[in-house]
């Protein structure tokens, strides 16, 4: 083969490899996703973000651009952070994500040892939001936070509670500071409806948990909603935020968060906040969280990063009040 010959054939092979390796990353995807999705739970079988994913994994499937299976996959421990963890570690090819309670995973990371990095994962969306509320016992001689605050002047009002590391925890102080109540927690107890059956039998004056189980619990006449944090309120005869002139009890929420490992490509990102946008939107998803008062707020992926930023600078501001009140 003349010398001119094979140069051109070499430059040739040398642009046709090039040119391959450029296609691959767009091939690649193409072709997402190319096996099923790991979608991790904090908790086990049962709990609300187990409730949320089970509700959307089914729809999430039909709108994904190859057909694969969404796995629900429970990992409870360490208050969130087990779950956090393995999604932390996972390959980025989009094969593992998952639900994460925000601020609750940022406490758990500011306890230390962590071994994730929340601003380092990648964003993907929002499932749902939920606001808190204050409640006592249906029996109870509270009738409203004038009420518990005139409790405070005699004695700490004692709410029943998770430990430190909770969300309800921290919501608790941050409410009682805000609204100017003397608060003693009583923790100890297992879980949310634990520390809310503890309201009820009188192991403490009042709790602080999320609406949806407020309105569940009050539905069966065994709890009396006095105040939603919610800057418009939705419970008919409870003051909200707005009334109580403390707009900024608004911001105290339970955020239901996505997110992937680090470094999770952007085609693949929105690949499955396209799908997890749309299964929100699907009619058998709306049913369902009209069925068990869900909270659905979808958010874009910057959205969902912006507002993590959000709920660290709000806990981060509490800080100093939180781990004195601990």
């Amino acid at each position: 083969m003349p010398d001119v010959q094979r140069r051109c054939l070499l430059v040739s092979l040398g642009m046709s490899g090039a040119a391959l390796m450029l296609r691959q990353p767009a091939f690649a995807a193409a072709i997402y996703p190319d096996k099923n999705i790991s979608f991790v739970i904090p908790d086990g079988p049962g709990g609300g973000f187990d409730s949320y994913v089970r509700a959307i994994t089914p729809a999430m499937q039909k709108y994904l651009p190859q057909k694969v299976t969404v796995v629900p996959t429970n990992v409870p421990g360490a208050g969130g952070a087990r779950a956090a963890n393995e999604i932390f570690r996972a390959r980025p090819d989009g094969a593992t994500i998952g639900i994460f309670n925000v601020p609750g995973i940022y406490i758990q990371q500011e306890r230390g040892n962590a071994g994730f990095d929340l601003e380092k994962l990648t964003w993907i969306g929002r499932l749902g939001v939920d606001h808190y509320g204050l409640a006592v016992g249906e029996n109870s001689p509270i009738k409203s936070i004038d009420d518990l605050k005139a409790l405070a002047k005699r004695r700490p009002v004692k709410f029943t509670s998770t430990g430190p590391a909770g969300t309800a925890y921290n919501a608790t102080l941050i409410a009682a500071h805000l609204l100017g109540i003397r608060a003693q927690l009583i923790t100890g107890y297992k879980g949310s409806r634990d520390y809310v059956m503890g309201a009820v039998r009188g192991d403490g004056d009042a709790v602080v948990t999320a609406i949806p189980t407020l309105r569940r619990m009050a539905a069966g006449k065994t709890l009396r909603i006095i105040a939603t944090f919610e800057e418009h309120g939705s419970v008919p005869g409870a003051a909200d935020a707005t009334a109580l002139g403390q707009p900024e009890l608004a911001s105290i929420t339970l955020q239901r968060l996505v997110a992937g490992p680090p470094g999770l490509s952007a085609d693949i990102t929105a690949t499955l906040a396209d799908a997890m946008t749309k299964a929100l939107a699907a009619p058998e998803v709306e049913a369902w969280a009209k069925k068990a008062d869900a909270g659905l707020a979808p958010e874009s992926p910057e959205q969902a990063a912006a507002t993590l930023k959000e709920q660290i600078a709000f806990y981060n501001k509490w800080k100093p009040y939180l781990k004195a009140g601990h």
